[in-house]
């Protein structure tokens, strides 16, 4: 009986210690019964009121522009014993949202009077694009004479890599057609050619809308 009393007194103590803390929740999980068999209740935390925050969920659309720009100025060849590089095309004009300059290179063979060419570009302003030229049988330059000097007419298609202002996360292809002349085709010579170009096309943008 003694060691039993010892024992429920070793027991006291912490009892009461988590009581004094205020670990109700512990009390209520192992139960305690009092000497006389009474039980004792234990008492209720408050409830605590959880608020869920929603995060707001949104949708992207795909919304088509037309574009249109037209263009003139200047483009600087630099020929040689195997094709002919076009080290800088400058141009403005009036585009579609404010993409009023053009600038760009690229370079293309010069085996006959029709030969395909490849380059990069962009149209720049308040909105912009970033193009590339693949060479193809859909992009060429072609001489109306035989030999130097000669009109050159260009067309092509041209890839959408990238946009700015309102044509951020444009893609799609834009069509060009433009022409100039060229004075001469000797292996190590250059010259600055005046150009006109005009591009066309639909642009797919993605939109992101909040929902409401």
């Amino acid at each position: 009986m003694e060691n039993r009393a010892n024992a429920r007194r070793s027991i006291g103590v912490p009892v009461r210690t988590l009581i004094a803390v205020g670990t109700i929740g512990l009390l209520a999980t192992i139960g305690m019964s009092s000497p006389s068999g009474a039980v004792l209740t234990p008492s209720v935390a408050p409830a605590h009121v959880v608020v869920a925050s929603h995060a707001a969920k949104s949708t992207t659309k795909i919304v088509h522009v037309a574009f249109k720009g037209s263009y003139t100025g200047t483009i600087g060849l630099l020929w040689s014993s195997t094709g002919v590089q076009a080290t800088a095309v400058r141009g403005t004009g009036t585009g579609t949202d404010g993409a009023n300059a053009m600038s760009g290179s690229g370079s293309g063979s010069a085996a006959s009077t029709c030969d395909p060419f490849s380059g990069a570009g962009a149209l720049a302003g308040p909105s912009g694009l970033k193009l590339r030229v693949v060479s193809s049988s859909k992009t060429q330059a072609c001489a109306v004479n035989s030999a130097a000097p000669s009109p050159v007419t260009v067309k092509g298609v041209a890839t959408v890599l990238s946009g700015t202002g309102k044509f951020k996360g444009a893609t799609g292809t834009l069509s060009f057609s433009g022409s100039f002349s060229i004075q001469s085709t000797t292996a190590g010579s250059s010259e600055s050619d005046s150009f006109s170009a005009t591009l066309t096309g639909i642009l797919s943008i993605k939109e992101v809308v909040a929902a409401k």
